[in-house]
């Protein structure tokens, strides 16, 4: 309603607007035209002073230039002898009737005069006397300036008629150039007073004619005697146009004179001193124009009058019309707030056309814009979903057909995808004929109760499919439903279970102090989750995940309690599962890594509160790589598993042992009172690890190196006693294997040089830290150098130059021996390129193959890159291994051998006798030196086995042979008993040292020479 008679007043507002606006713009009208009329006004006066200050121009110029005319003539036809005063009797009569003839034509100038030089009237017209002119400016002027043209006198008081005149005269001079005397003539100003009276501009206009070099007034109209001869003020607007340069204009301004305000038109002459004036006044302007304007006011105070009447009349015949609106208005808000509350839209479709006319709730219902005059039912129909259309066409259909009031449902699809439920009931207008004219009906928004009824459903449906058992008890917690899932998982139908009270499914593992935190949590929160124990129909117990929620009323009160759970003994399986992975080793069962920790930690503290001591026991085992490598994994991983057996048998039940990975176990002893139990078990550990495996048909045979630490002598906790029991499993791998070591600082201090030297290692290669250094190989029978062998050593940026000794074993386990070991090839093989180019022939070069690079099937490939890369011939090179390498795979070892012997490599036996020889695999492999440890050289010339091992071997390579290189020859004894046995080449500290190149150069050179 409030909103109706809104409109309605609005609608009043807007006529009174329109009313407003139409009087404002007849009024507006009306000052349109008066101004329109001020402005031609206005422009025609200014057209009007124009024009007349044109006439007044061409008047006034058509004057003086007949003037001047005349006076040129008067001053040709006047003889130089008529100019003397003496002659002037003879020619006066003569030329002052050629002057009254003159005068006659001008009826504007008062007379003629002819002066002499000295400024005598010699002739006249007009009357007057003849006096002496020489002081008038008009004299003076064109007698001093022979260029002064027609001058003009001020306007003086002529005295030949006491009228004012202005003088025009000109200057008569001979043909040299002689002044002789001035042709002037008296302008009559009357003349022109006259003629400006004749012109009729209203009694304000003014006319006149001003100096344009002074701005004097020389003739007005209206006459002021006192302004003649005044000059304008020079901030006069008409002085500022007419010094600008300005000929012709028109201005709005002040009278200077009388102080009434013109419009003035002026005209400057174009060869005389002048401008003429011509001005309208205001008031003489204005006339006209007020007349009109109070013509125009009268009538349209008229109109103002009329429109009032018609003013009143329509608002006492609005104020009647609004009264019947506003009745209107509220039955309609009444209905339509009913329509909204019942959220019932209604409507009228005419037939046969199908054009709509509803309500405002209809629109919305539907969510279509509403139209002026309805809209069409295409557009209604429109959003009813697709499947429902048939539907409501055909409902549509049998009720204006069977003639009975129909209903049904159906949905709209809104554009946004919207789902809304319209629930429509109708009957059908018929003409008197029979002839159906319109259906009426109401469309009501049922989408809320559809809603909650799907929702309802869906809840039900939810809690009957659910897969979790639910109960739902009173807040006497008696069971008042259950579900399927409840059946399946509890073996209790619904008939045996509502009713009761849920703790006859309780197993009794539960205790009362649980129960009473479930019931306080269900009091303070309203809900409970967690797991207890309960026993099925068939007695088995079984854990359960549950949760309990809580249900009050409006006021707060509890209705019901909602339960609902699963069986949960799979995911207690699965931890238990995932906890033996987290804390046992996955192959041998034992304690892992995190489980040592764990242990480790809670040891040492009861260690520390009971003031007892822990045993740590680091255990490597040896060579199991060859094992794992050689035999397969699976056959490692059986052997580990047999180890782990053993390693529990010989320890107590108390004790722990754990594997931390790969064949490295570890045991923590607990309650020790003295290292010597320590040693015991570590005893029976080696021996028990030491004995054969049967392995996958297999006798296999291991080791350990086992490293002891002690808390607290040997760390204060797990950390430290795991890095000194690690550093002492290191030391007994140094010292031969199969043994224990208790750690000591020492050994600390090595390990811990050790990794200095393996962090520093890995940057060496990188930095150009390593150096070669070349000892010469002496030829026995020559004397001479016949080769050189590359030694690495490791310019260390702290330490200085290492020998390899310390660095080439830590090499080999971190895997860097590779790159080393291809950084040494390719630098030797280049200096052996220098020392030919240096002039150096017949030097081989000899240079050590590790263990690891002989394993890389690439080596042939790599030396002959590098042979090819420095132009080098393979009988130049030699290469060295052990024994102990080559025997370490020798099938693998003969196929390398034989590529580079192929190739024409030498292949030499370093350190020959000190390590694992096999005689048959050596008479295999393509080597063509031997190379006679230094160990068994130091014995030469005392009674010791050793050097009868040096014969023997000298006399086996020989037998074999092969060529003999002995090394390490120190003194002149050990290089004469060696010649004796016929040893082919030596190299010792007796000729040289390892040196760089420059200076096994040098060497080479003075031993050649």
């Amino acid at each position: 309603m409030d909103t109706t008679s809104k409109n309605n007043d609005r609608s009043g507002y807007h006529l009174w607007i329109a009313l407003i606006v139409l009087v404002g713009g007849g009024f507006m009208l009306l000052a349109y035209v008066l101004w329109s009329a001020y402005q031609d006004v206005w422009v025609e006066a200014r057209s009007v002073a124009v024009s007349q200050s044109d006439l007044l121009e061409a008047r006034f110029d058509s004057t003086l230039r007949r003037v001047e005319a005349t006076l040129d003539d008067l001053a040709e036809r006047t003889s130089v002898d008529a100019f003397r005063a003496e002659a002037s009797s003879r020619f006066r009569p003569r030329i002052e009737k050629e002057l009254e003839r003159s005068q006659q034509a001008f009826p504007e100038v008062a007379g003629f005069r002819v002066i002499d030089a000295q400024g005598d009237v010699l002739y006249r017209s007009g009357g007057g006397d003849y006096v002496n002119l020489a002081d008038r400016s008009y004299f003076r002027i064109p007698k001093e300036k022979a260029d002064a043209g027609i001058v003009f006198s001020e306007v003086i008081t002529s005295r030949i008629t006491g009228r004012p005149t202005i003088a025009a005269a000109k200057a008569v001079r001979s043909a040299d150039g002689r002044f002789l005397g001035v042709a002037s003539a008296a302008i009559e100003l009357t003349y022109f007073e006259d003629l400006f009276k004749a012109v009729r501009l209203g009694p304000g206009a003014v006319l006149g004619i001003r100096r344009s070099d002074q701005h004097a007034l020389v003739v007005r109209y209206p006459s002021i005697p006192t302004a003649t001869n005044q000059p304008l003020d020079p901030l006069n607007p008409i002085v500022q146009a007419v010094q600008g340069g300005e000929r012709r204009g028109v201005l709005e301004l002040m009278a200077q004179t009388d102080g009434i305000p013109r419009v003035y038109a002026f005209r400057v002459l174009d060869r005389y001193p002048f401008y003429v004036v011509a001005a309208l006044s205001k008031d003489d302007v204005m006339g006209p124009w007020r007349q009109r304007a109070l013509l125009v006011g009268s009538l349209g105070g008229g109109m103002l009058v009329c429109l009032a009447m018609v003013v009143v009349s329509l608002y006492r015949s609005q104020r009647r019309e609004h009264t019947v609106a506003q009745e209107l208005l509220v039955n309609d808000e009444r209905l339509t707030a009913a329509q909204r509350i019942a959220q019932i839209g209604s409507w009228e479709i005419e037939l046969p056309g199908h054009h709509v006319r509803c309500s405002n709730e209809l629109y919305r219902i539907f969510e279509i814009s509403q139209g002026a005059d309805g809209s069409p039912y295409a557009d209604f129909f429109a959003r009813v979903h697709p499947d429902d259309r048939e539907t409501v066409d055909k409902a549509l259909q049998d009720a204006i057909a069977t003639r009975q009031p129909t209903s049904w449902e159906h949905r709209l699809l809104m554009p946004d995808g919207r789902i809304k439920h319209v629930l429509e009931c109708c009957e059908t207008v018929y003409a008197g004929d029979g002839t159906p004219l319109r259906v009426t009906g109401t469309s009501q928004d049922v989408t809320s109760q559809q809603e909650m009824l799907s929702s309802m459903q869906l809840l039900a449906s939810a809690v009957q499919f659910s897969g979790e058992a639910i109960l739902i008890t009173d807040v006497e917690n008696k069971i008042i439903t259950v579900n399927p899932a409840f059946t399946r998982l509890t073996g209790y139908e619904a008939v045996e279970a509502v009713g009761r009270n849920p703790r006859f499914l309780s197993a009794g593992r539960t205790t009362r102090e649980e129960y009473a935190q479930l019931w306080a949590s269900l009091n303070d929160r309203g809900f409970w989750q967690g797991e207890i124990w309960d026993r099925r129909k068939d007695g088995a117990v079984y854990p359960k995940w549950m949760s309990i929620s809580v249900i009050r009323d409006d006021k707060g009160d509890i209705q019901y309690y909602v339960a609902h759970f699963t069986d949960i003994t799979s995911e207690r399986a699965a931890e238990e599962r995932l906890h033996q992975i987290a804390h046992h080793d996955v192959l041998t069962g034992l304690f892992n890594r995190f489980s040592l920790k764990g242990h480790l930690d809670q040891a040492l503290a009861a260690a520390r509160r009971d003031g007892t001591r822990v045993a740590l026991m680091f255990i490597d085992l040896d060579r199991f790589k060859g094992i794992n490598d050689t035999l397969g994994h699976h056959v490692g991983d059986e052997l580990l598993i047999e180890v782990a057996s053993r390693l529990q048998d010989t320890v107590r039940e108390s004790d722990v042992v754990a594997r931390l990975g790969g064949d490295e176990f570890v045991i923590m002893l607990t309650g020790i009172e003295h290292a010597t139990a320590v040693a015991q078990v570590a005893e029976k550990l080696v021996l028990s690890i030491g004995c054969s495996y049967q392995v996958g048909g297999f006798d296999l045979y291991t080791s350990p190196s086992i490293g002891i630490a002690i808390f607290p002598t040997d760390g204060q906790d797990g950390q430290t006693l795991m890095k000194n029991a690690d550093a002492a499993m290191y030391h007994a791998k140094m010292v031969g294997r199969n043994n224990f070591q208790f750690f000591d600082q020492k050994m600390n201090d090595a390990a811990v040089d050790r990794l200095k030297i393996e962090h520093s290692l890995r940057q060496a290669l990188a930095n150009g830290e390593f150096r070669l250094h070349y000892q010469p190989v002496i030829d026995m029978p020559t004397g001479k150098v016949c080769g050189v062998e590359a030694l690495v050593r490791w310019q260390h940026p702290e330490k200085g130059l290492l020998a390899p000794g310390r660095f080439i074993g830590i090499a080999e386990e971190t895997g860097l021996i590779q790159p080393l070991g291809e950084w040494v090839l390719w630098a030797a093989c280049r200096q052996l390129a220098e020392f030919k180019a240096a002039g150096l022939s017949g030097v081989r070069m000899a240079i050590n193959i590790s263990a690891i690079q002989m394993r890389n099937g690439n080596l042939p490939l790599l030396v002959r890159g590098i042979i090819e890369a420095y132009g080098l011939r393979a009988e130049e090179l030699m290469f060295e291994i052990t024994e102990t390498v080559a025997m370490e795979q020798p099938t693998e070892t003969v196929r390398i051998l034989d590529l580079l012997h192929d190739m024409g490599i030498s292949i030499a036996i370093d350190d020959f006798g000190t390590g694992y020889s096999s005689l048959s695999y050596l008479h295999m492999f393509p080597i063509s030196h031997l190379k006679l440890d230094r160990a068994f050289v130091k014995e030469i010339g005392e009674d010791t086995d050793e050097a009868v091992i040096c014969d023997a071997t000298i006399g086996l390579a020989h037998s074999l042979g092969h060529k003999v290189v002995a090394e390490g020859v120190e003194t002149t004894a050990q290089l004469e008993y060696l010649r004796r046995l016929g040893c082919d080449m030596v190299q010792g500290f007796l000729f040289s040292q390892p040196v760089p190149a420059e200076q096994v150069i040098d060497f080479i050179r003075s031993r050649n020479a």
